[in-house]
């Protein structure tokens, strides 16, 4: 009797304790590692959506800061940047769950048109926290990857003011 609590014990801590890990952030600035009060932090916004039965989280993700590319940048919750003018360029990520063949490579592909990127900037203070919103704008009622028209992408601080504005991040369309 008491090793089945003690094992079951053991197996909720083990469960719980994997449920506390923190997200890590990327250092996307040159030089020694500076403490956090002494960087912003920068996020992408995440988006649920919903498809017959499967839950997706689509995100905005960041291709490069100041023209140096940001590696794996879905392995990280958000970048850290030093205070100052910076560049940020952002796409919309398209979760695709588990699917394979060509839609990952499309998914791949379209995140570098001008419709789902765009280059943001704006000055970044220290300890201040960041997030890139998005809205996705789409040319049919169905809301899939195939139907996405363009993403018009903003920043905001953690007080939720507009710090690059919708106009400044609105997607225009050379005809």
């Amino acid at each position: 009797m008491n090793s089945r609590r003690l094992l079951t014990l053991l197996g909720l801590s083990l469960l719980l304790g994997g449920c506390t890990t923190s997200a890590a952030l990327y250092k996307a600035y040159l030089g020694d590692p500076l403490q956090d009060i002494q960087l912003a932090r920068v996020e992408g916004a995440n988006f649920r959506r919903m498809e017959y039965i499967n839950n997706y989280v689509d995100s905005v993700r960041f291709m490069t800061v100041d023209d140096i590319p940001v590696s794996s940048s879905a392995n990280y919750a958000a970048i850290q940047i030093a205070p100052g003018f910076h560049q940020l360029k952002v796409y919309f990520s398209w979760d695709l769950g588990n699917q394979r063949g060509l839609a990952p490579a499309m998914v791949d592909y379209a995140r570098t048109r001008e419709n789902i990127s765009r280059t943001l900037r704006f000055n970044a203070r220290a300890g201040e926290h960041y997030i890139v919103r998005a809205e996705p704008t789409f040319a049919a009622p169905k809301h899939n990857i195939t139907t996405l028209s363009h993403v018009d992408f903003w920043v905001e601080d953690q007080a939720g003011n507009e710090i690059v504005s919708r106009e400044e991040g609105r997607y225009i369309s050379v005809q």
